[in-house]
């Protein structure tokens, strides 16, 4: 497999952040829990910072200016809604789905650190990082229940 650039692994990134905000987003607006709910906006808009504070690194390369996500994401977010309209809305599916997200926006972050990055942009990706396996542990403790 050919190597993946920098500028591709930016953009796969900030990809990956602006799925996971309209993700949560929309699962806060289905689940009925309360502290699930803030939880998931706040995991929202954690995604929206990172997306932003990934793209001068992606600039600094050539790309992008915005994005419109992966279409693993649009898919994801589609059986979210497929599963909601034949299911009803289930809290338990939907944190099963946000743990299965989050499980995929932290191999995302893992397989971009085995790659060769520029060291502000390193640092950048690993602090995000920490705090995406942070948010998979919170995610993953709701599913527990």
């Amino acid at each position: 497999m050919a190597q993946k650039t920098e500028r591709w692994v930016l953009n796969h990134l900030i990809e990956t952040c602006r799925d996971g905000e309209r993700g949560f987003r929309h699962a806060a607006n289905h689940i009925r829990e309360a502290a699930t709910k803030a939880l998931f906006l706040e995991i929202a808009d954690q995604r929206d910072r990172f997306a932003n504070e990934l793209l001068p690194h992606a600039q600094r390369l050539g790309g992008p200016n915005e994005s419109d996500g992966t279409v693993a994401g649009a898919l994801h977010r589609g059986w979210m809604t497929l599963r909601d309209t034949l299911g009803g809305h289930h809290d338990e599916t939907i944190l099963k789905e946000a743990e299965h997200g989050e499980r995929a926006a932290l191999t995302a972050y893992e397989d971009a650190l085995e790659g060769v990055l520029a060291p502000p942009t390193r640092e950048t990706i690993e602090r995000q990082s920490a705090q995406i396996r942070q948010s998979y542990g919170r995610v993953r403790s709701y599913t527990a229940i």
